[in-house]
């Protein structure tokens, strides 16, 4: 404190005293920057005795960015420190340490036990949100915790039930909660935390009594007794609740978790077996194998078919269903344009008629003479022609299993490589094929001729 000082002539100051004037009172001026703080005095619980604003302030922002640390208390009254600098605090001052300063020179710089001289100052802190995380996932409480899990249903093991396993309450951490509050004490700078103060730790919410699970558990145990089957026609695809079962994953609560891949991976065989979309197969009228490209036939939506069918095997319900298709073909048995049609082979020239998939020399006929009139009319073609309708021939001989499934029913005529009861041809409706060997309805009877016997089976025009 600087000290204040009046001159005065000797002669007028004894004038002075002997007329008996008085001068007021002058009030103390503190110079703030050599002023320091009385013992004892702490900011933000900081000990800053004997030191200017200046330098309280630099030693503030130096502690706590340097030497500030944080002890943890878990649940077993356990303490771990926590250093600033692990998770990048920094630390500035905002407020004014020179008003705190003039507060306590106002007040008269009183020091000693019997005195408070701790004072507040305003201040802003950051840490580092990665290096936070990072040094709280290496906390003994969190590496050494038992995990805390609710009840749940087991997986699927085949040829054991499913089971509810229990509940455990452990001293696992929320890592959310516990960051937020590290980090709140933190940027106040607290000393100590107890986390028990601050419910931080995991709790089970579903125990192994809970009537929702109970139920649930003998739902899965039902799968053993349920079907979903396929429809694509006369063929079928079913599968059991044993395979169903080891698509459930387990439980979200009160629904049934299924593996959607394994799902959409069964849809996807289901296509791969049944899509006939885009490509069809097709033996010509000559006898060749070729492929018919177009925009028709069976294709499986197999995104809305994976969607449904993990809802069926949520739903635990024997069921029959037909996929959800993209393209609808006309039937799933034999061509899937259906049995009814018009080849046109361009090499040839010639248009070829199928009804109900059997020779019709009659319709042939009546169309050749429909559409004659029509290219009469519009005449497409400048030279001459010959317009010709024709059916797949009288004496079509049939030799791939599709050809006797198309044809089943249709009368065929028979040669066989020796005679059979005296005689090499049999005329009849075909009734049957099975891996080369063929059946005849002849009148009101049936007769088997295996496949060694067979030399050629055509079809046959009754005039």
């Amino acid at each position: 404190m600087k000290k204040l000082r009046m001159l005065f002539p000797t002669g007028a100051v004894i004038g002075m005293l002997a007329v008996g004037t008085a001068f007021p009172a002058m009030a103390a001026v503190v110079d703030m920057d050599t002023a320091k703080f009385v013992r004892g005095t702490t900011i933000n619980a900081v000990d800053v005795s004997k030191q200017t604003a200046t330098q309280a302030k630099g030693y503030l922002e130096g502690y706590f960015n340097e030497h500030y640390e944080i002890k943890i208390q878990d649940a077993d009254g356990n303490l771990e420190t926590l250093k600033g600098t692990d998770v990048g605090y920094h630390l500035d001052v905002t407020g004014s340490v020179d008003d705190i300063l003039k507060e306590q020179n106002d007040a008269g710089r009183k020091t000693g036990p019997g005195s408070d001289q701790s004072y507040t100052v305003t201040v802003k802190a950051t840490v580092d949100d990665e290096k936070l995380a990072a040094a709280l996932a290496n906390l003994h409480c969190v590496t050494a915790a038992t995990p805390t899990s609710n009840a749940y249903i087991s997986a699927y093991e085949e040829g054991k039930p499913f089971t509810i396993v229990p509940e455990v309450q452990g001293n696992e951490l929320d890592m959310d909660k516990l960051k937020a509050v590290v980090k709140d004490a933190l940027l106040n700078q607290k000393k100590q935390i107890k986390l028990t103060d601050h419910d931080c730790y995991k709790k089970v919410t579903v125990k192994s009594d809970d009537a929702a699970l109970v139920q649930l558990c003998a739902t899965l145990n039902a799968y053993k007794d349920i079907k979903i089957t396929y429809d694509f026609g006369s063929k079928k695809e079913t599968l059991d609740g044993m395979e169903l079962a080891k698509w459930v994953t387990g439980t979200n609560g009160n629904e049934i978790q299924v593996d959607r891949e394994k799902a959409a991976a069964y849809v996807k065989s289901l296509a791969d077996k049944y899509d006939t979309y885009g490509n069809h197969k097709y033996k010509t009228t000559s006898g060749r194998d070729v492929v018919v490209y177009g925009k028709y036939g069976w294709k499986v939506n197999q995104a809305a078919e994976t969607d449904a069918l993990v809802a069926a095997v949520k739903a635990c319900q024997t069921t029959e269903r037909e996929p959800i298709y993209e393209s609808r073909g006309a039937t799933h048995d034999g061509y899937d344009f259906g049995q009814t049609y018009i080849e046109v082979d361009l090499a040839t020239q010639h248009l070829y008629f199928y009804k109900d998939g059997k020779v019709n020399i009659l319709d042939c006929e009546a169309i050749s003479r429909a559409l004659s009139d029509i290219l009469d009319e519009a005449d497409p073609i400048e030279s001459s022609y010959i317009f010709e309708v024709a059916s797949a021939g009288a004496e079509r001989p049939l030799k791939r299993p599709g050809d006797f499934e198309q044809f089943m029913g249709s009368p065929v005529l028979l040669k066989t490589y020796k005679p059979v009861d005296g005689r090499k041809e049999f005329s009849g409706d075909l009734a049957g094929y099975d891996n080369g060997a063929v059946t005849l309805r002849i009148g009101e009877e049936e007769k088997r001729f295996e496949k060694d016997a067979v030399a050629l089976v055509r079809l046959r025009c009754d005039f």
